[in-house]
C-alpha cells in the first residue's frame, strides 16, 4: 500500500473544502465545531480553529480568540463551552445552570468547567503572521484575560502547590472517554447506572440520549458512560463549581497528563507574549510554571508518562495518546526522547494512519468510537510539533503527510478517523479538522509518491534493531 499522490489540484480542492467548512460553521466572531452535533463555541476547538484561520484571514483569527474572553468568569476561568443563542445541545445551559453561580458572567451562558488551555498557543501562532505593531495590539488585548486564566488554573485547581492542575470532569481533558478517564468515572456512577451497565442495558438508555441523532451510537461513548458524566455535572453544579467543595464529593479528580502538558507549553508562550509587550508576569505564576515542568518527572514510570488519580496519588497506568504530549510540552529529557518516540511509533499506536487515541491492544479499543481508538487531527498536529522540537523533524513531516493523505482519502472533513483504514467517523464538516488542514497545507508543495507511513516506520524500527 502507498499513500496517494497529492497533486496541486488535490491540495487546492482540500483547501477549498476546508475554507468552506469554516465559512459554513461561522457564527460571527466565533465558530461552532460542527453544524448539528456541536452548535456552540468550544474552548480548545476555537483555539485550533484560529490557528487555521490565520492562514486565510488573520483578523478573523484574532476575533475568534477574543470571542472566548467574553465567556470568562470574574474569577478567571474560561469555560469549555460558551452557548450561542440557537442550536440544541445534549448538555446545554439547563444542565449547568452557571447563571446560578455568582461568579459567572451575567450576559453569557456557559458550562462550569474548562478545557485544555490552548489559547496562548493560538495567540502566538496568530502573532507570527501579523505585522509587529498589530501583533502588539493583539497581545495587549488578550494578555489580561490570559494571565487571569492561568492564575485561576493554579489558584483553584492546584491549591496544594504541586505544579499539576487537577481536572474535575473528563470533558475538561477534551478526551472524554479515554480508558484513563473511564476507569475512574465508572466508579463514581450512581447504583442504577452501575446495574444497567452490568446487565448490558445500554440500548434501553440510547432512546433517552440526544447526541446520537447525527452520529451512530457506536461512534460515541456508551449510554451508561454518558449518563454518568451527566450525573457528575450535577455533582459539580451542587458544589457551585468550587474546588474545595468538589474535593469533599465523590467526583473523580485527575492530574491529567495531556492537560498539564498543554499548560506547560502555554506558560512558555505566555512568558513570550509578556516579553513582547513589556509586561511582567506575576512572580507566583512564574513559580507555578516552573513547578509544572518539574512535576512531569513524577508522572514518568516504565518509559511512559501517565495521568495521576489526585485522590489516591497513584498513577493511572492505562496507555493512551495523552502520555505522548510530554513531547509537545518539551519536558522529556533528551535521553528519554528516543524511547518515547519508539513507543509512539510502534504499530499498536500507529497502525496505518497517524496516532491512535488508544492503543490497538487495549481491551477497550474501538477503532471508530470517539477517544477509544480513532485518530484525531488535532493530536497529530500537536505531536508533530513536539517531534519537531525534540529533533525528530523527519518523523514530524511523515506524520503531517500521513494526516493530509488520510483526510484526502476520506471524502470528508470528519471529527475523527479509523486508525486502520482512515475512514472518516464522528461528525462531518468538523471545524478543527478543516482549520488544521489549512495549517498543514500552508506553504506546502505537491507531495511525491512515497511508501506508506507504516512501511517507513517499520524500516526505521528495523534499522534500529540492526536489521
Amino acid at each position: 500500500m502507498s499513500l496517494p499522490v497529492l497533486s496541486s489540484e488535490v491540495l487546492a480542492e482540500l483547501r477549498t473544502s476546508a475554507i468552506r467548512v469554516l465559512q459554513d460553521n461561522d457564527l460571527g466572531d466565533a465558530t461552532r465545531p460542527s453544524p448539528t452535533l456541536y452548535p456552540h463555541q468550544w474552548l480548545w476547538d476555537s483555539c485550533f480553529i484560529a490557528i487555521g484561520l490565520r492562514c486565510v484571514d488573520p483578523e478573523r483569527a484574532c476575533r475568534e480568540i477574543l470571542s472566548l474572553l467574553r465567556g470568562q468568569w470574574p474569577n478567571g476561568m474560561i469555560p469549555h463551552v460558551i452557548f450561542s443563542g440557537s442550536g440544541s445541545y445534549h448538555a446545554g445551559p439547563d444542565r449547568w445552570r452557571s447563571d446560578l453561580v455568582n461568579t459567572a458572567p451575567g450576559q453569557v451562558q456557559t458550562t462550569g468547567v474548562t478545557q485544555p488551555p490552548m489559547i496562548a498557543e493560538a495567540v502566538v501562532r496568530i502573532g507570527e503572521v501579523l505585522d509587529p505593531a498589530r501583533r502588539r495590539d493583539f497581545y495587549h488585548a488578550v494578555y489580561p484575560g490570559l494571565v487571569r486564566y492561568h492564575c485561576w488554573l493554579y489558584r483553584e485547581r492546584d491549591p496544594d502547590d504541586t505544579g499539576l492542575v487537577t481536572l474535575v470532569h473528563s470533558w475538561e481533558s477534551g478526551m472524554d472517554n479515554t480508558p484513563t478517564w473511564m476507569e475512574l468515572t465508572r466508579r463514581a456512577a450512581p447504583i442504577p447506572l452501575k446495574l444497567i451497565r452490568r446487565l448490558n442495558g445500554d440500548s434501553a438508555l440510547d432512546a433517552l440520549r440526544r447526541d446520537n441523532k447525527e452520529v451512530p451510537a457506536d461512534q460515541r461513548l456508551s449510554a451508561t458512560d454518558l449518563f454518568t458524566l451527566y450525573h457528575l455535572v450535577g455533582e459539580l453544579r451542587d458544589a457551585r463549581y468550587d474546588f474545595r467543595r468538589i474535593r469533599a464529593s465523590r467526583v473523580p479528580l485527575v492530574q491529567d497528563v495531556a492537560f498539564n502538558a498543554i499548560l506547560a507549553r502555554a506558560n512558555d508562550h505566555l512568558r513570550d507574549i509578556s516579553t513582547e509587550i513589556g509586561e511582567k508576569l506575576p512572580d507566583q505564576l512564574l513559580r507555578s510554571a516552573r513547578r509544572t515542568r518539574a512535576a512531569f518527572a513524577t508522572l514518568f514510570a516504565d518509559g511512559m508518562y501517565w495521568s495521576r488519580d489526585a485522590r489516591s496519588g497513584k498513577l493511572i497506568r492505562r496507555p493512551t495518546i495523552a502520555g505522548f504530549l510530554a513531547l509537545y510540552a518539551g519536558v522529556v529529557p533528551p535521553a528519554s526522547v528516543e524511547d518515547l518516540v519508539t513507543r509512539m511509533t510502534a504499530q499498536r499506536f500507529w497502525p496505518t494512519h497517524g496516532i491512535a487515541s488508544t492503543p490497538t491492544d487495549d481491551p477497550d479499543f474501538q477503532p471508530r468510537c470517539y477517544w477509544q481508538g480513532p485518530v484525531w487531527v488535532n493530536m497529530n498536529w500537536l505531536l508533530a510539533d513536539g517531534l519537531d522540537r525534540a529533533g525528530r523533524g523527519e518523523l514530524a513531516e511523515l506524520l503531517r503527510t500521513d494526516t493530509i493523505s488520510m483526510i484526502a482519502g476520506s471524502e470528508g472533513l470528519y471529527e475523527y478517523y479509523s486508525p486502520f483504514d482512515g475512514a472518516g467517523v464522528g461528525s462531518n464538516h468538523f471545524s478543527w479538522t478543516a482549520a488544521l488542514l489549512l495549517d498543514l497545507l500552508d506553504g506546502r508543495r505537491p507531495t511525491h509518491h512515497m511508501p506508506s507511513a507504516r512501511k517507513v516506520l517499520d524500516g526505521e524500527h528495523l534499522s534500529r534493531r540492526g536489521g
